[in-house]
């Protein structure tokens, strides 16, 4: 007997909160990256804002929830090129509380005992560090050791 999420699930729903998550402006912390990204030449396309607070945050739970140990809905995040659209969530937004615990909490479920997924992840390359003006204004600033590749926050000369 299919459990009511998977009843749920087979009229489409992850495909409907990955369009809406998709559609969304991105939250605060990255339009703030893309705004600067902009400010270096780059190109970048702002879409629809949020119609209410915590509305992201929402879609993240339930997606998170949809895909704990169903490896076909964990595919399907896969197969939909979904997997960094997902892990972009898990950072603070104003906008969104407890987004950054929702996103970290369906990382976990997105990735748990699905190698395939993992190995995406682990493909990911690092692109750098973005100028964040909450850090300067505390006398921080993000620097990465080239040998192990990790961020630190290290003071401001």
């Amino acid at each position: 007997m299919k459990s009511v999420v998977d009843v749920i699930l087979s009229y489409g729903l992850i495909e409907l909160l990955l369009s809406l998550l998709g559609n969304l402006e991105p939250p605060s912390i990255i339009r703030k990256i893309n705004k600067q990204f902009e400010n270096r030449g780059g190109v970048s396309s702002y879409s629809k804002p949020c119609p209410y607070k915590g509305f992201r945050r929402d879609i993240v739970a339930v997606i998170g929830n949809c895909v704990y140990r169903r490896k076909h809905v964990q595919n399907e995040i896969r197969q939909r090129n979904a997997i960094l659209l997902l892990l972009q969530q898990c950072v603070i937004d104003e906008d969104n509380p407890f987004l950054r615990e929702w996103g970290i909490n369906c990382a976990r479920n997105m990735l748990e005992g699905n190698e395939e997924n993992e190995k995406v992840v682990e493909q990911l390359e690092f692109q750098g560090t973005v100028d964040v003006p909450e850090l300067a204004a505390l006398g921080f600033q993000v620097e990465v050791d080239l040998r192990t590749r990790r961020a630190k926050l290290v003071n401001v000369p």
